[in-house]
């Protein structure tokens, strides 16, 4: 069963300093604003803080996870968790946010609509991920965070431009949780 979703409208003026890491950056602690943000996600998928005016989203692919957009419709956040009876490790494979990092990179690197990829380590609220940060020959960028909670492996991901990407970054990193009303817990 999967729970109710959550969209909490977030007014007030709160913070939330973590320290974050990208690919070719020193870790700095940088503080994001919560305000005109509202928190999204599920029980099966985590949650997240996006901006207030942005929708609910459902991808012509369908599939369990859950999104949310932008109102251009270009500027999308994908919440995905993995469990391991649902993902089985193959041969030579452990369960856990490696694997699952590993098999999306490849699934992406045969895709030819990607113009270039790479993986980097960063923090998730203070947990190890896996991010892959892909660019596709039409211009999007589109950034997988992926990291584990006990034995459950969850992604979020942004799809977008440049600009909206550098707003996000910092919301995905440092507002992810399991609770639908505290960022990063």
């Amino acid at each position: 069963t999967t729970a109710a979703p959550t969209t909490e409208a977030t007014t007030a003026t709160p913070t939330t300093t973590a320290p974050t890491t990208t690919a070719g950056a020193s870790s700095e602690a940088k503080e994001v604003s919560l305000e005109d943000t509202q928190r999204i996600g599920r029980e099966d998928t985590g949650y997240v803080n996006v901006p207030k005016d942005w929708v609910e989203f459902k991808s012509a692919n369908g599939g369990p996870q859950y999104q949310y957009a932008a109102l251009d419709g270009y500027n999308i956040v994908t919440l995905n968790g993995f469990t391991k009876d649902k993902y089985q490790p193959g041969e030579g494979e452990t369960w856990g946010a490696e694997m699952v990092a590993n098999r999306l990179y490849g699934t992406y690197q045969k895709n030819p609509s990607i113009e270039k990829i790479q993986g980097a380590k960063t923090k998730v609220v203070g947990m190890d991920a896996f991010l892959i940060q892909i660019l596709t020959k039409d211009g999007k960028y589109f950034f997988i965070w992926v990291f584990q909670k006990d034995d459950k492996v969850y992604s979020t991901s942004f799809e977008g431009n440049k600009e909206t990407l550098q707003k996000m970054f910092n919301l995905i990193e440092q507002t992810w949780g399991l609770d639908p009303k505290t960022p990063g817990k």
